[in-house]
């Protein structure tokens, strides 16, 4: 049986790394440059973009947090059955292009991954509870989908109707929102870092979370130049 959240028991080793991954995400010390409430009047142009053309914005989005590379890449951080087995070393853009069609929300929160675990940017409350609010609607509209189903009843159908509408309203807002922060921090990396930080390209690998990133890995800071070469890092805004 299931030991609960963290436990053992049935939990595979790929459901136990990614409970890892998060509670260590609570972790982090930074704050998102821009807040999730206001992502789309702070960038309201580009908030546009990301609600009329998501899967653009998320391919564009993983390729500029690699630096502009995508060596090393894995379909959805290996947090996919399929990951490594679609031939990503022969044709990244190709596969992260069906990555963003085909496993859309995998993708742009793998994104959002490797964006906190890079520079250890912590959700707030309130960022998690709007999120928390969109996964808790589209349950919602799942269950009431199911029930309608089985029981035939037109008043429940109606009602998972309603859900579903507002399920997808939901959704759209707050991904859109969610590119929108993410790229403000993208671009908040990018400009901190000063010339000689610039020149570092993503490595082999794709790796999340601090317990695992090692110096010099992708998901780890920039290598280190010798002590008396070393230049300051970008300041993160502290929660």
């Amino acid at each position: 049986m299931n030991q609960g959240y963290g436990g053992g028991g049935g939990q595979n080793p790929q459901d136990k790394k990614r409970i890892r991954e998060a509670e260590m995400r609570k972790l982090y010390a930074n704050s998102w440059a821009v807040e999730l409430m206001k992502a789309p009047c702070a960038r309201p142009g580009f908030c546009l973009y990301a609600s009329l053309c998501s899967p653009c914005v998320a391919w564009q989005q993983r390729k500029k947090q690699m630096y502009g590379s995508l060596q090393g890449y894995t379909c959805c951080n290996g947090g996919s059955c399929i990951s490594g087995r679609c031939g990503e070393q022969n044709n990244p853009e190709l596969c992260l292009a069906c990555e963003v069609f085909w496993c859309f929300p995998s993708s742009v929160a793998t994104t959002r991954f490797l964006i906190q675990d890079e520079q250890r940017v912590m959700n707030t409350q309130c960022d998690n509870g709007i999120i928390g609010f969109m996964l808790l609607m589209n349950q919602l509209a799942c269950i009431f989908r199911v029930a309608a189903m089985v029981s035939n009843d037109d008043s429940i159908e109606q009602a998972a109707d309603i859900l579903d509408c507002i399920s997808d309203m939901t959704y759209c807002s707050v991904c859109a929102c969610m590119q929108t922060q993410q790229e403000a921090q993208i671009d908040f990396r990018n400009e901190s870092m000063t010339p000689q930080q610039q020149v570092f390209q993503a490595p082999q690998v794709q790796r999340m979370a601090a317990y695992e990133t090692q110096p010099g890995m992708y998901g780890a800071a920039p290598p280190q130049q010798p002590q008396q070469q070393q230049q300051p890092q970008p300041q993160y805004p502290k929660v």
